[in-house]
């Protein structure tokens, strides 16, 4: 008969704690929405902007995006203010991920890349585009006054002003409130960048 010894019990509860605990950690990470179809936002023209991201605690960082939109995958070249690749972001039919950059001794973004490409998608999608999208799941997207509001289950998950015009590019500020971030979204046409 295999029994555990008294000694070895608590360890053994220890362990079994601590691998529930992991795995229900894995479902406290936000919720990512539905993805609306890339031919919704297709564009002849590369995007590039200025991405500021602040933190709820910490040092904002800003680094320079070249967004690209084709039927077959959104693909965001993420440049530090140096000019060196820190990453792409890529999203397809397979889903969100990053490829790794060139930026040797850069920290890398502290967000994952379903994030990124949703908050990106909020942004520059069409609100028809992503109410379609949305449509029986658990996410709602609504325009008031000059903002819009996406919902998760009825309650508030971000707000971005002003509202989004993808046929007139400006700068957004997206306030994540389920995340802890701002971004703030600046076309570089704007500032007299090239």
């Amino acid at each position: 008969m295999n029994r555990v010894p008294r000694v070895r019990r608590p360890l053994v509860l220890v362990l079994i704690s601590a691998l529930m605990f992991g795995l229900s950690a894995c479902s406290l990470s936000p919720p990512v929405s539905p993805s609306p179809p890339l031919a919704a936002a297709v564009t002849p023209e590369t995007l590039a902007s200025r991405l500021t991201f602040a933190p709820e605690e910490g040092e904002s960082r800003t680094l320079i995006a070249f967004i690209r939109i084709t039927p077959d995958a959104l693909r965001a070249v993420l440049v530090t203010p140096y000019g060196q690749r820190l990453t792409t972001l890529v999203r397809d039919a397979q889903g969100a991920r990053f490829e790794a950059g060139d930026a040797p001794g850069e920290p890398p973004l502290p967000i994952p890349p379903a994030w990124l490409a949703s908050r990106l998608e909020w942004s520059l999608w069409p609100r028809a585009a992503l109410a379609r999208a949305f449509a029986g799941s658990a996410w709602q997207v609504a325009e008031h006054d000059d903002q819009r509001d996406i919902r998760y289950h009825g309650r508030l998950a971000a707000s971005i002003t002003p509202r989004p015009d993808p046929a007139h590019p400006q700068t957004l500020t997206l306030d994540d409130h389920q995340g802890g971030y701002r971004l703030t979204i600046t076309p570089l046409d704007q500032e007299g960048d090239a």
